[in-house]
């Protein structure tokens, strides 16, 4: 029993999300702590080994007992050597040997790797992805992150950086990006983008979005934005269509430089889903080469906010299975 449970984290900018997730992929118990409260180096590990061990005495077991503990870090990272190089929005990292040293205080293996990477990795092993083998992975959200497995495996580039499919450049002449480009896919479908169109609509005084924003206290968000569309606001109807223009030319690209099985795209603004896909899927299939695009299925992402939480328990499974201690899914 005790070489079945894992815990998978998700470090994110608001929250970091602890389960202990069965071989089978199901999260049994989890935590969640702000990341305020434990952002810096020092204050996450000691934080995380509180959280890890009360997990485990869930089930009876020590720390040391587990199969691993795996970890999602929302910025570049050295997953052969267990090094984040450097987190996104949180302060305080930099070339951090976090793999080193929750081994020294859990005693049990650890595992590190990009968060979005681990989103595609558990998606592709237990949610939207299972059975193939080469898979596109996106999350829309704040930002657009990326995770890519080609030929049954996670690519992770030369560096560890690869993925980053929220910066490719869609329009050089499009919104400025925090990157500092103009016109990445992340600058035209991320929340600040959706926001900005949805200020432009209501200067024009479109309904019922304004209604839906003053019953909210003046608070626009995509998620009125999507509630306006659905009643049949114009205006914001035309939001989510150039949404899906814009992923559908940036899913083209990648269908044409990839030919991937399938795309799983999840994270907040899927949301919108029935709003954005008709145009997104139209685009894809008439800016992609056909031999590509009408075989390439595009699916809305299963594990929802536990996808990162499972995909770093699948990628402790992976490496102790590659090291001769058996596979996923085993027990």
């Amino acid at each position: 029993m005790s070489r079945r449970w894992t815990i998978g984290v998700d470090f994110g900018g608001t929250n970091v999300k602890v389960g202990l997730v069965s071989a089978r992929g199901h999260v049994h118990r989890s935590r969640m702590l702000p990341t305020k409260a434990i952002g810096r180096p020092a204050a996450f590990i000691e934080g995380l080994s509180q959280a890890v061990g009360s997990l485990a005495r869930m089930v009876g077991l020590a720390p040391a007992q587990l199969r691993g503990v795996g970890v999602g870090v929302p910025g570049p990272v050295d997953a052969t050597r267990g090094l984040v190089y450097s987190t996104v929005n949180v302060p305080g990292w930099h070339e951090v040997p976090l793999r080193a040293q929750l081994e020294r205080r859990l005693r049990c293996p650890c595992a590190i790797d990009n968060d979005v990477n681990l989103v595609a990795l558990g998606e592709w092993r237990v949610g939207a992805g299972r059975g193939s083998r080469n898979l596109i992975c996106l999350t829309l959200g704040t930002g657009v992150g990326g995770g890519l497995i080609l030929n049954g495996s996670l690519y992770r580039g030369s560096r560890g950086a690869a993925g980053e499919l929220g910066h490719m450049v869609i329009d050089p002449r499009g919104r400025r990006c925090g990157c500092g480009a103009r016109g990445c896919l992340e600058a035209e479908v991320g929340t600040a983008a959706i926001l900005a169109m949805g200020r432009a609509a209501l200067r024009r005084g479109t309904e019922p979005l304004r209604t839906l924003v003053r019953a909210s206290g003046g608070r626009l968000s995509p998620e009125l934005i999507s509630q306006a569309a659905r009643r049949g606001d114009r205006a914001a109807r035309a939001i989510w269509m150039q949404v899906g223009c814009w992923l559908g030319v940036g899913l083209a690209n990648l269908v044409n430089l990839l030919n991937p099985e399938r795309i799983i795209i999840g994270g907040g603004v899927a949301n919108a889903w029935g709003l954005f896909y008709p145009t997104l899927i139209r685009t894809v299939r008439a800016q992609a080469m056909a031999v590509s695009s009408q075989t390439v299925r595009i699916l809305r992402a299963e594990l929802g906010n536990s996808a990162g939480v499972v995909g770093a328990a699948v990628l402790v499974w992976d490496e102790r299975g590659a090291k001769g201690h058996g596979a996923w899914g085993e027990g």
